[in-house]
């Protein structure tokens, strides 16, 4: 006869198989890591306050929360974006990964979903933009500038005196001349193979 025990005592108090125990849904997790005292929304108090997720954030240096669910099909449990998660539960809707949730707010942290509302990418490029949130344009320089650059070079100017004169950072330089040192790329041959 086995005298093994069957089952861990530590785990006696919980009856329930793991598979049938309930969780606890979704939004009321949501709801128990938000603070619904946050700022109020940038065009008025008649938009309301921002809800700030304050559980976890993600690790791209956004501030979007994350929260783990369980999906419907495949039954896997993966993380996904808060915002996205309180639009598909406000709106009763599945959003397919192309669309994407943006805040009218401005407040990556924010799922208020009087703030959200769907878009694509370019209307989220656009708003950025008209918003003043896009990073500068990157400087572009004239071949005539690099020209400059390289004459400066061949008359034996220092990195300094270079970045001095053309308003070019060390980093830009050093890549520039890196650039100008390697050899040219072989022309593609369009012709018949010889075979031997």
């Amino acid at each position: 006869m086995n005298d093994y025990p069957t089952s861990n005592p530590a785990n006696e108090h919980n009856k329930t198989p793991a598979k049938t125990r309930r969780r606890t849904p979704v939004m009321e997790r949501i709801a128990a890591l938000t603070d619904f005292n946050g700022p109020m929304h940038p065009e008025g108090p008649h938009k309301g306050r921002c809800h700030f997720f304050t559980g976890a954030r993600s690790e791209s240096g956004t501030q979007y929360g994350l929260i783990r669910t369980t999906d419907q099909i495949t039954g896997r449990s993966r993380l996904r974006g808060v915002h996205r998660v309180v639009y598909e539960n406000h709106h009763g809707v599945t959003l397919s990964p192309d669309v994407l949730v943006l805040h009218t707010c401005d407040r990556q942290q924010c799922c208020n979903p009087e703030h959200l509302e769907i878009g694509n990418h370019a209307e989220n490029m656009r708003q950025k933009a008209e918003r003043g949130r896009a990073s500068a344009p990157r400087k572009r320089h004239s071949p005539l500038k690099g020209q400059q650059i390289l004459a400066m070079r061949a008359k034996g100017a220092t990195h300094k005196e270079i970045m001095d004169t053309h308003n070019v950072s060390p980093t830009w330089l050093k890549n520039f001349l890196k650039r100008q040192e390697q050899p040219a790329p072989l022309p593609l041959f369009d012709g018949p193979a010889i075979l031997h």
